[in-house]
């Protein structure tokens, strides 16, 4: 089984730097037998980046959010979600032992719990879960300076 982040849903969804490589992985897993997974938080906070697409960036029509938020409620079918109160606890000790949001410390504890891998797009989060013994799938992108 492999965790997903909301930064990885996210790539699946929308079409950014990155979401060609995200496309790819679920197919290779379910090729392997690897179970997709997530958090119950992964939803919201991926409709919020669609949201930010459409309202804060502006390089997203309203009907492609529709689009993104269809496509992201099929894909959410497919996933084992597990509830963050599983976690939680044991996530908000990660988060302060850390220095991390709880919520990326909910994604690697779960992933620690099941004992299972974790994909995503976020740097810091794949370093700390590597530092706890679980493998990452980390699909960094390159830095742009302004």
């Amino acid at each position: 089984m492999i965790v997903l982040d909301a930064s990885f849903l996210v790539k699946l969804v929308l079409d950014e730097e990155g979401s060609k490589k995200a496309l790819n992985m679920p197919r290779l897993w379910a090729r392997s037998g690897e179970a997709l997974a997530t958090i119950d938080l992964a939803l919201p906070e991926a409709l919020n980046a669609i949201w930010k697409h459409t309202l804060k960036i502006g390089d997203l029509s309203r009907d492609e959010a529709t689009d993104s938020v269809r496509d992201l409620l099929k894909i959410w079918g497919a996933l084992r979600v597990y509830s963050l109160k599983e976690v939680a606890e044991e996530a908000f000790r990660l988060a302060l032992e850390e220095d991390i949001t709880v919520y990326d410390a909910l994604y690697i504890q779960l992933a620690k719990s099941e004992r299972t891998g974790l994909a995503t797009f976020d740097e810091k989060l794949s370093r700390i879960a590597a530092k706890h013994g679980i493998t990452t799938y980390c699909f960094s992108l390159p830095l742009h300076y302004v």
